[in-house]
């Protein structure tokens, strides 16, 4: 069975069916047959994402390295590392690859977050929140690196080896750098971090390097930092839709 998200995230029902069509059009562009990584990390329970979500990051990384994109690629916001395993499997190896979170308990939302944030930490915090395909939520495990490691190596990848670098904290305070970036999969959910990662990121994106975000038809934070950060920059950047919406470096 295909890992579904916990329903009682509420969110609006114009973004479902928004989703629900984007979903169904990347079904066509991509064809019904996913990468075998995208297949194992869908049957391991270990992404949220659908597995058309999935491989549109296996094949935007592998576009991006096929065309020599200078830079480190990024993810912030991993959770149990299934969407870092695709892109780690899909890049070459050589390329550096930074994954940020907190690898614990998600952290509040502010006065930038909607109601639907909000409402969805409540959950969290009264321990009701269901995880993947009936699992326990991620966030209430504890020290989460250890269980990331670990998946990585289930499904043949040596993080070390692959040039993959993890960093605890919240990202206001680990995300730093000023070399180039070549692709970063934006997934923190709230405005906050949200902001900060475009804020850091999206100045250091290669011409041609690529975005994506994860929450912006789920949380109402996420999009007003996305429709706060680039609606004074549409000139130098170029927002289209695939599985998710893509930022591209024009």
């Amino acid at each position: 069975m295909v890992p579904q998200p916990d329903r009682s995230d509420r969110r609006p029902m114009l973004y479902r069916r928004l989703h629900r069509r984007l979903r169904d059009i990347g079904r066509r562009w991509f064809g019904a047959a996913p990468p075998e990584i995208v297949t194992a990390v869908t049957a391991a329970a270990l992404s949220y994402a659908e597995p058309i979500a999935l491989d549109d990051l296996h094949r935007s990384v592998r576009r991006l390295d096929a065309a020599c994109v200078p830079g480190v690629m990024v993810e912030v916001g991993c959770a149990l590392g299934g969407s870092a395993i695709v892109i780690a499997a899909a890049k070459a190896a050589a390329r550096a690859f930074e994954v940020y979170d907190v690898f614990g308990m998600p952290p509040a939302p502010d006065g930038n977050d909607g109601p639907d944030v909000h409402a969805r930490f409540a959950v969290v915090t009264r321990g009701e929140s269901g995880g993947i395909a009936g699992q326990r939520y991620y966030g209430y495990r504890g020290d989460l690196l250890p269980e990331v490691r670990a998946n990585f190596a289930r499904h043949g990848i040596d993080p070390d080896a692959a040039a993959v670098r993890f960093v605890r904290g919240l990202v206001q305070d680990t995300l730093h750098g000023d070399g180039p970036v070549a692709f970063a999969h934006i997934d923190c959910d709230r405005y906050a971090s949200v902001r900060t990662c475009l804020e850091r990121l999206a100045p250091r994106l290669a011409r041609g390097g690529v975005l994506v975000i994860d929450d912006y038809l789920v949380w109402s934070g996420c999009r007003r930092a996305v429709d706060e950060y680039f609606a004074p920059r549409r000139h130098e950047f170029r927002l289209y839709w695939r599985a998710r919406l893509h930022v591209e470096r024009r």
